[in-house]
Order: C-alpha cells, then sequence, then structure tokens
C-alpha cells in the first residue's frame, strides 16, 4: 500500500479515536462522518459512512441522517450507512448525522459539501464557468430556457454542457466611480444619487465596494454588506483631478479575485483614462482573466468628439468605456441625458439577477496565457456571454 494511502488511513483512525475518546468522556455516543468528507464534491448516488461507537454499558439505538435538515433515512444497526443521490449538478450542501444510544444519549456531526463554482475558483477542476444572458427580440430577458436550449463553442468546437443553474446566485460588486475634475457640479450630485439608488438591488448574498478615482484610484468603502456603509462612502466623494480609470479597474479587480462568487464592475465616468499608469488593453486583460464582467456607464460632453449626437457623443471616453465591456462579456450604457442614469443602474441590476450559469469542461486544458474564444448559441433569443477566457 503506497505510503500516502497509509498516512490518510492512520490519521483517520487518530480523528476517530480522539472524536470517541471526547464524545465518550461526556457519557455519549461518537460519531464521525467518514464520507464524504468536509469540502467534498460529489454528485450523483453516494453511500454516506459513518463511524460510530457506544458510551459504557450502552449501545447504538439509531443513526440518523439529514440533507440541509431534512431527514433522508435512519439505521438501526450496521452498517452504518445511507445511500444518498446527490443529483447531477454539484451544490453546497449540509451532510449531518445524529446517533443516538440505548440510554438516550445524542451526538452529531456536520459536514458540508462544495458546490462547482468554488471548485472552479480554486482550480480543482477543469471546467470552464459561464455566466449566460438571454433576450428576445424587444430585449427582454427569457427567464425559462432550459440546458438543451443552449450550445457551447470553444475555437469553434463544439462542447458538451455539464453543469447547468437557472437560480439567481451570489455577486460581489465594485462600484467604480469617476471623481476627476470634469465631473464637478451635477455630474457628480446625479452620481452619487444613481449608484446610491443602485443599492436597493444589492441582496442579503451580495457584497459589494465603493471605488474613486481620479488622479489615484481611492478605495472609499471595501467590500460589505451593510448598504448604509456603501451609501455612506459614495456622498464622501469630490470630483478632483485627472482620471486614473486603467489602474482603478486592475486594482477593483484584485478586490474580487479571491472571491468565487459572480463578480462585476460597475464604471461611470464622463471621460477616459488620462493618466495611462495601465493602459486600456492591459485593464481589459488583466479583468478577463480574472472572469470579472465590466459593466460601463458614460455621460459624455463635447470631449475629444468623433460625432456629436446632442448629450450623447461618441468619443474617446465612449470607445474605451464599449471596449471594457466588449472585452469582458458586460454592458456599455451611453445616457442621453442624466435622467437615464437610474435607468442604466436598474437595467445593470436586473441583468445580473437575470443570468444562467453553464459549465463544461475542454478536452485539453488551455496553456498559461493562451486565449479560447467561446460562442453560446440557443433555440430561442440572443445568448450574451463573455467572449472567451485566458488559461491559467
Amino acid at each position: 500500500m503506497p505510503t500516502q494511502r497509509i498516512s490518510v488511513l492512520l490519521a483517520l483512525a487518530l480523528l476517530i479515536s480522539v472524536a470517541a475518546s471526547a464524545q465518550q468522556q461526556a457519557g455519549r455516543p461518537s460519531v464521525l462522518i467518514v464520507f464524504p468528507t468536509e469540502g467534498s464534491l460529489v454528485d450523483g448516488v453516494i453511500t454516506i459512512s459513518v463511524a460510530v461507537s457506544a458510551a459504557s454499558g450502552t449501545a447504538i439505538a439509531e443513526v440518523k441522517f439529514f440533507i440541509d435538515d431534512v431527514e433522508i433515512g435512519s439505521r438501526t444497526e450496521p452498517p452504518w450507512e445511507l445511500q444518498w443521490d446527490a443529483g447531477a449538478t454539484f451544490a453546497r450542501r449540509v451532510i449531518r448525522v445524529l446517533v443516538t444510544d440505548s440510554a438516550g444519549g445524542q451526538s452529531e456531526e456536520t459536514v458540508l459539501t462544495r458546490d462547482l463554482e468554488s471548485a472552479m475558483f480554486i482550480g480543482e477542476v477543469n471546467v470552464v464557468p459561464l455566466y449566460v444572458n438571454v433576450t428576445d427580440g424587444r430585449g427582454a430577458y427569457i427567464p425559462d430556457m432550459q440546458r438543451d436550449e443552449f450550445e457551447v463553442y470553444e475555437n469553434g468546437k463544439k462542447q458538451e454542457i455539464i453543469w447547468f443553474d437557472s437560480e439567481p446566485r451570489p455577486v460581489v460588486i465594485g462600484l467604480l466611480i469617476d471623481t476627476s475634475g470634469s465631473m464637478e457640479g451635477i455630474k457628480m450630485e446625479r452620481a452619487k444619487q444613481g449608484a446610491s439608488a443602485f443599492l436597493q438591488h444589492i441582496t442579503e448574498q451580495d457584497e459589494a465596494f465603493v471605488m474613486g478615482f481620479d488622479a489615484f484610484p481611492r478605495l472609499m468603502q471595501g467590500l460589505t454588506k451593510s448598504i448604509s456603509r456603501l451609501r455612506e462612502a459614495i456622498q464622501q466623494m469630490q470630483p478632483q483631478g485627472a482620471t486614473s480609470l486603467n489602474l482603478a479597474i486592475v486594482e477593483a479587480a484584485d478586490i474580487v479575485v479571491d472571491r468565487p462568487e459572480r463578480r462585476a464592475l460597475i464604471i461611470l465616468s464622463d471621460g477616459y483614462d488620462t493618466v495611462q499608469s495601465v493602459t486600456e488593453g492591459q485593464a481589459i486583460e488583466y479583468a478577463a482573466k480574472q472572469d470579472v464582467r465590466l459593466y460601463t456607464i458614460g455621460i459624455f460632453d463635447t470631449i475629444n468628439p468623433v460625432r456629436t449626437s446632442g448629450f450623447d457623443t461618441l468619443n474617446r471616453g465612449e470607445m474605451s468605456m464599449r471596449a471594457y465591456s466588449d472585452g469582458t462579456g458586460g454592458r456599455t450604457f451611453i445616457l442621453n441625458s442624466l435622467g437615464e442614469l437610474d435607468r442604466a443602474y436598474d437595467e445593470i441590476a436586473a441583468e445580473l439577477r437575470s443570468q444562467y450559469s453553464l459549465g463544461y469542461t475542454p478536452e485539453t486544458r488551455a496553456a498559461p496565457g493562451e486565449f479560447r474564444e467561446i460562442e453560446i448559441r440557443t433555440k430561442r433569443g440572443e445568448a450574451r456571454t463573455k467572449p472567451g477566457y485566458y488559461g491559467q
């Protein structure tokens, strides 16, 4: 038997011995869930196995098995195990086992399994995650798509979808607001109002942070679930100086990179990066590698115009805004007036709540830095996701 396998078995035996000793000293039976272990990935039919022993002078009367606090079965004699169908989709589940002895003494043990997203995040499985929005011809989101209505292609080759979920999932959100000198006056006030109004869309499962960017990025409030802290940080913003937007994107992506949830940055600006300590291409590539979507809102005037149409101006800033979103699978909003700001934030919130989660395993792992294109086809509606991914 390999040395590593022997070490694992010895460690397991030691854990069982220690747990049994502690519980039996308290006059209670002992229980240890042998499989699945804490943090496991489980799918399909598995056997939940436990090790139990009774305190002195007693016998094991019953072992009950629970999934997410719902009893799925029990055993009154060995073997102390139960088969359970975990389903086709890896999910985060709470497995609990309650053991009762003949004297009425009880002990329990709990393990938490992981979902596929967390495993993908730490690179344990070679699965490419996708978040997909599907709209009809009027631009309305289609809420009832099924797995077999999607086709995924990587570099033109069709892939097998191994994971699909249509339920809304938690998201970590960065609110990036231009605080450069050109935002002074009514623009800054409306920017604060719009960002504050967006906070109503943040749920208890989400977290968000606030960053301003002028000559340097300024983190006003780190990741938090507190709406009041986020709102206070927004109100403290004051316009001044130049525009370091590209560096702000990089620093903001770093804040969310260690999180397994969906990651999105919402950027509001009236211009473009005037500092260029980081190039636009570098910022887009960095965000794409961290699987961070960039949603951009442009409130431009006549700075460096290519063409002008009222408040909406196609200028260098607009071209940057569109490049950020197109390069990461986000969306761009170019406003005709400041009055449209609330609508832009509302539509971004609606999009984040209307995403399908898909995953597939490519035949070969992408080499570090290699870019692979992704295309989504659907049997109805128009699908949008990130344009591809970089190998890690």
